[in-house]
């Protein structure tokens, strides 16, 4: 029997692949030029430690400039755009096939926990963001004793 994550990832990726045909049959197959309107989503993975949650999101040929992280509540948004490359739709030739994805993307995640915003940082280094959250220092419980 599959756990709940392996049913989210199939369903995730039935949602890429109708993302995809979406795109083909809008652009013709030819992608969505540098317009974001068209939608996809990154790859993340998700793990934590005793001190930090640390998320991994697949983001190559995005410059961090475009990308959009915030942290409201329990809630961690990503999200961002991928244009289509001017350089490589010239009039001297034409696509064959995209498989990479373009246009905007948004993720949200729900944290099992609150986190210490403040200490949340981001770094974006070979095509992957890495996300690292720190647990919020929970109360200390204090037993009452009745007299």
């Amino acid at each position: 029997m599959k756990d709940k994550w392996e049913t989210l990832k199939d369903i995730f990726s039935i949602q890429e692949r109708v993302n995809k045909l979406f795109d083909d049959i809008m652009t013709g197959g030819q992608g969505s030029g540098h317009d974001c309107s068209v939608s996809w989503s990154p790859r993340v993975d998700i793990y934590d430690t005793d001190q930090e949650f640390i998320v991994n999101a697949e983001l190559p040929g995005i410059h961090q400039d475009d990308i959009e992280i915030k942290v409201e509540g329990d809630l961690l948004i990503i999200g961002g755009c991928r244009p289509l490359a001017s350089d490589t739709s010239n009039e001297e030739g034409k696509y064959h096939m995209i498989e990479n994805s373009y246009g905007s993307f948004r993720r949200t995640f729900k944290l099992p926990e609150s986190v210490d915003q403040p200490g949340v940082n981001a770094v974006l280094q070979d095509g992957i963001l890495r996300i690292t959250l720190p647990r919020r220092n929970k109360p200390e419980i204090k037993h009452i004793p009745i007299e």
